[in-house]
């Protein structure tokens, strides 16, 4: 039968291989690059596969970083910590990653216009955590001063 904790350990196995597939990725760049000019046939010059290569390796720092919150995060939750100030900032730090790679990808857009696509879609998932992120706090708030009722 399919519980909640199943569920958890589920996210927390899948939030470890991206966060392993984004290292590899990162480190097999370059060759991957290669491989997708060449399978495209594009007549790119150098400079525009690094740029290509550098919005691309910005974009895992706060990737990665939003990774390592999401775990943290669902660590809390599988020890049933939910209603906790450490969860709130974890989602707090996720939301802002969404919002920084929406702003690199915002102006990357200048170089390939469907990174403005995908910035407006991070942008908005950032929105929907930092609304969920309010909720959460809320929630602490309300805990915090039912805890110290009689």
């Amino acid at each position: 039968m399919w519980s909640s904790l199943k569920s958890v350990k589920l996210s927390c196995v899948c939030t470890k291989l991206v966060m392993l597939l984004v290292v590899c990725l990162g480190v097999s760049l370059p060759s991957l690059m290669d491989r997708y000019v060449n399978l495209i046939g594009w007549n790119i010059d150098a400079p525009n596969v690094t740029r290509f290569m550098i919005i691309l390796y910005a974009c895992c720092i706060p990737a990665l970083t939003a990774l390592v919150s999401l775990d943290r995060l669902l660590a809390n939750i599988k020890r049933e910590d939910v209603f906790i100030q450490k969860n709130v900032l974890y989602l707090r730090i996720i939301s802002w990653c969404c919002f920084s790679v929406a702003f690199i990808l915002l102006f990357a857009g200048y170089y390939y216009l469907l990174f403005i696509v995908v910035a407006i879609v991070t942008a908005f998932i950032g929105l929907i955590l930092r609304v969920v992120k309010n909720v959460i706090e809320q929630a602490v708030i309300m805990k915090i001063e039912n805890d110290f009722t009689i």
